[in-house]
């Protein structure tokens, strides 16, 4: 519905004489309901109105009281309580803030077009409204309503008429409660100042203060009977007595100043000062002086206990508060919803938290979550009793966490609680609990090492027995051997006792691994290079049914270890990872780089902490049930069938390992299979290149050799078979015999002795000794059993030579022949360097471009020194894989190489040098005859060691000179 102009009222000076027509008729009126019906009729009236209302607002405008109002009969309406809801609630700021509301259709206003609103309306027959507020300080106090029953537009003037008239009734109404009060007042003050009077007196003298009037010389004129019950001076006393003489002397000069204060008319409000008892002593008075005239009235009351307690009470908080401030452990109180109310400074220093960052917050903002809920569980007990102890984590500042231990007690609505640090006592807890299962970690792994230890020994001597016998019948089957004339079933048996000799000494030499007394030749070696080259051997030693995954690492480090044993050990735990999968499954083999902490050492007491290369066997097989896995180390014990293993394959690599300075663990899952890491200790050493492999002819010599071996049978057979290859032999059965034997004069080349000797002077000492008397002898060591003798941490000194027992003839008759011809050559080189080296030749124009091929390192350096007093240019390397990228060098003459090298033989590298480099020409040196050197060349040039200088000229000239 569009709402429809009403008639418009006059405005201007009618609307103005209005005003002062109900000004002048409501200051006639005293009564509030009578101001009220007056001024809503007229007002209705004025403006046209159904009805004009008065709503008191007690709390808010939801739900304001009509007290008073006027209707002209027609509209509805009762006085009482309304509800007006959602409406009231969208106007209230705006009426609060005293804005007039005018609604001319409360159908399509959206203020009022709600539904509950609008039943409301329709209930009273409201269709348009004025809202004039009358607001008090802020506050919403009362509220005008002009209603209509039809929809209307309401104008300026009539709205300001309305405010006009609302804000002189509210004036109105504001001055007759006035005066109604007023009147009121009035009215009982005569009763009541009777009543007062009466009351004053009993007061004044049942009153236990201290009343009285001063005048303005300081004499209480009158006094109640409470001083002489406080102090103990009569009313004539006081009277008589200047108050000044009655204050402590310390109380003087306030209370002049309080004085002065009353005489210029200002009260005085709990002055405190103390008074003297007629008995002696002081009181503790607390004053309110109230000037008036020529008079002071004054009231004062005894504090003097009040003051004793509030000493007390004083010393005792400030004694709580040194105790507070200074405590080192954390105080702390906590409300109901567990935040703190009240933190010491302790927290600084114990969490790094000020208090005031504290103060409010939840303790679980500082709690770790990891003990949340047992706090939690903690708090609920002690509001039922008191926490006896309870340790939990508080956050630190820093990111860590502190332990704290807490005794806590309620008191009111809050929780009392004091938490010493105890992070240390924690720490120092935990950390002897991983001493303790260190330590028994360590007791386990010690008693394992020493039984291992006690069964190596035991092994060991077994072997070293083991193996002279063995030397025996070796050597003794190779002698008849050669006696033998061309009976084939005498051969065929040798050839089958052989066997059996060359199984048992591979036994005895798993034993020596075991008992780490076998002898090392550790290397520098690239571990990674290691397993490439072994990959095709492992794939054939397990079979096209398994797996084989290589995992190297890129940045793998070098291990200082012999190569050799270590390929055995490989190869073994690949044969065991095959028989542990019954021919189907995978095996991986990793190579990685590994750090062992202190940690890790303290667990394990056979591993030293440091830098390892970890090389990890791991299979898919049946794996290792828990119980076995301390006994897979010993000897001769084994989980396959009888007759299928020696189980000697774990020991031995358990024993090289520890020999190497390594490490060996496993780890094993039934049913899932087993892993193997082995850790050999990192070398930061250039990676060297492998031992030489004799090969070649069988040759002897004419040398004398003094064998020294305290086994007769052994010494027999040795003595036998150095005879037997032309050699002069000379024997002694202990070091002392062997000396004198050296000492005697007789011309020795070589002194072939046994490690382990009976007597007072060791096989190294014999070798020190004779080698003074004899500075070119060759020295080799054999022995079925090395001791620490001629070894360094289970390795064989540099420099030393041994032939491990049982050996073979060929493998005798080489090693000799080598030392022989290496010894003769080097001292050859060192006597013609002496001779040159005092007439140094000049630069020969022709001088050549030489290659240098030589594995000693003595014979590698003396002849290039010499090739160089001669004036050739030389390169000099020590394996044939170093000469290889050199047979390209611009302007090479001439390759000068040993025959017998690590893995490439001299032969091989002539091979190469002369498919790809045929220009380039080749001189072989080699300590054999050149009939037996293995070079089918018939055109080949030899250097036979030892030469001379003018051979080794001669060896140099070009072909044809």
């Amino acid at each position: 519905m569009s709402s429809t102009p009403a008639p418009r009222s006059q405005s201007g000076a009618s609307g103005v004489a209005f005003l002062l027509q109900l000004e002048r008729r409501l200051r006639l009126l005293q009564d509030t309901g009578e101001i009220l019906s007056l001024s809503a009729q007229l007002l209705g009236q004025r403006l046209g109105a159904q009805q004009v209302a008065c709503f008191d607002i007690d709390q808010t405008l939801q739900c304001p009281t009509l007290q008073h109002a006027w209707s002209d009969g027609l509209a509805p309406g009762a006085t009482g309580e309304y509800f007006l809801g959602d409406y009231a609630a969208r106007l209230a700021d705006a009426l609060a803030a005293g804005q007039a509301l005018a609604v001319s259709d409360v159908a399509s206003d959206p203020r009022t077009a709600m539904p509950a609103a609008l039943a409301t309306f329709a209930r009273l027959g409201i269709r348009a409204f004025l809202n004039i507020p009358i607001a008090k300080e802020g506050r919403l106090a009362a509220l005008f309503v002009v209603h209509s029953s039809a929809a209307r537009l309401w104008h300026a003037d009539e709205i300001e008429l309305a405010v006009q008239v609302s804000e002189r009734v509210w004036s109105t109404i504001l001055r007759a409660r006035a005066e109604s009060r007023l009147r009121d007042l009035s009215a009982t003050m005569e009763t009541q100042v009777a009543e007062r009077t009466r009351e004053f007196g009993r007061t004044w003298n049942v009153s236990p203060d201290l009343l009285g009037v001063l005048n303005l010389d300081g004499y209480f004129e009158h006094s109640n009977p409470a001083w002489q019950a406080t102090l103990g001076w009569s009313v004539e006393e006081i009277r008589t007595t200047k108050f000044f003489e009655l204050i402590h002397p310390e109380d003087l000069p306030r209370t002049y100043a309080a004085w002065e204060a009353a005489n210029q008319g200002q009260p005085a409000l709990r002055f405190e000062n103390r008074y003297r008892h007629k008995l002696g002593g002081w009181h503790w008075l607390s004053w309110v002086a109230v000037p008036e005239g020529e008079k002071v009235y004054c009231s004062a009351r005894d504090i003097t206990v009040e003051k004793k307690l509030e000493a007390d009470l004083a010393a005792r908080n400030s004694e709580r508060e040194r105790l507070w401030r200074s405590a080192q452990d954390l105080m702390v109180a906590i409300d109901a919803d567990g935040c703190f109310t009240a933190v010491n400074p302790a927290a600084s220093a114990i969490l790094g938290w000020l208090p005031e960052e504290m103060l409010g917050r939840s303790l679980f903002d500082f709690v770790l979550p990891e003990d949340a809920a047992a706090t939690r569980q903690a708090l609920a007990q002690v509001s039922r009793e008191a926490m006896p102890s309870f340790e939990n984590r508080y956050r630190h500042r820093d990111g860590g966490h502190r332990w704290l231990s807490w005794v806590a007690a309620t008191e009111g609505d809050l929780v009392f609680a004091t938490g010493r640090h105890v992070t240390l006592e924690k720490e120092a807890q935990s950390t002897l609990l991983s001493m303790q299962e260190s330590l028994r970690h360590s007791e386990m792994a010690l008693l394992q090492s020493q039984k291992l230890e006690a069964l190596g020994k035991l092994t060991g001597g077994v072997a070293h027995d083991f193996n002279n016998v063995l030397q025996i019948i070796s050597g003794n089957l190779q002698l008849l051997q050669m006696t033998l004339d061309g009976d084939p079933l005498a051969a065929k048996r040798i050839a089958s006792a052989s066997s059996a000799v060359e199984r048992g000494a591979k036994l005895s030499a798993q034993l020596l691994a075991f008992a780490r007394r076998q002898p090392l030749k550790p290397l520098v070696t690239d571990l990674a290079q290691l397993l490439r080259s072994t990959e095709e051997l492992l794939r054939r030693a397990t079979g096209e049914t398994i797996e084989t995954r290589l995992l190297l690492a890129d940045d793998c480090w070098r291990a200082l270890v012999d190569p050799h044993q270590l390929e055995n050990v490989i190869l073994n735990l690949a044969i065991n990872a095959r028989d542990a999968m019954n021919g189907q499954g995978q095996l991986t083999i990793e190579l990685s780089n590994s750090v062992l902490d202190s940690g890790y050492a303290a667990r394990h007491a056979d591993v030293a902490p440091g830098d390892y290369v970890q090389l990890a066997v791991s299979d898919t097989g049946t794996g290792i049930p828990a119980e076995l896995l301390d006994k897979i180390f010993e000897p001769f014990f084994t989980t396959k069938s009888e007759g299928e293993g020696t189980g000697l394959g774990l020991s031995m690599a358990y024993g090289f390992l520890r020999q190497s300075g390594g490490h060996l663990t496993v780890d094993s899952l039934p049913g899932h299979g087993s892993t193997f890491r082995i850790y050999l200790p990192r070398s930061l050493e250039a990676e060297t290149e492998l031992p030489l492999q004799l090969g070649g002819p069988v040759l002897g010599g004419k040398e004398t050799i003094l064998v020294v071996e305290d086994d007769v049978q052994v010494q027999t057979t040795v003595v036998d078979m150095l005879r037997g290859l032309g050699y002069v032999v000379l024997r002694a059965s202990d070091g002392e015999s062997a000396l004198a034997i050296v000492g005697s004069g007789v011309p020795i080349d070589l002194l072939f002795t046994d490690v382990v000797m009976p007597g007072k002077v060791a096989s190294t000492e014999l070798a020190r000794q004779a080698r003074l008397l004899l500075p070119q002898l060759a020295v080799l060591f054999t022995s079925g059993y090395t001791q620490d003798a001629i070894m360094q941490g289970g390795r064989l000194e540099p420099g030393v030579e041994l032939l491990s027992k049982p050996y073979r003839r060929e493998d005798l008759a080489r090693r000799i022949r080598h030392l022989l011809a290496n010894g003769r050559h080097v001292t050859a080189l060192h006597q013609y360097r002496a001779q040159l080296a005092p007439q140094p030749a000049p630069a020969l124009p022709e001088g050549r471009h030489i290659l240098l091929v030589e594995d000693n390192a003595d014979a590698r350096a003396m002849t290039s020194e010499l090739l160089a007093m001669l004036g050739h240019t030389v390169l000099a390397v020590g394996t044939a894989e170093e000469a290889l990228p050199l047979l390209g060098t611009p302007g090479l003459d001439l390759l000068l190489t040993d025959i017998s090298l690590p893995q490439m033989s001299g032969v091989q590298l002539a091979e190469l040098a002369a498919r790809d480099y045929p220009q380039l020409e080749v001189v072989f040196s080699t300590g054999h005859a050149p009939a037996n050197s293995g070079v089918l060349d018939p055109q080949a040039r030899f250097l036979v060691k030892p030469f001379t200088v003018k051979q080794l000229q001669r060896a140099l000239l070009p072909p044809g000179q």
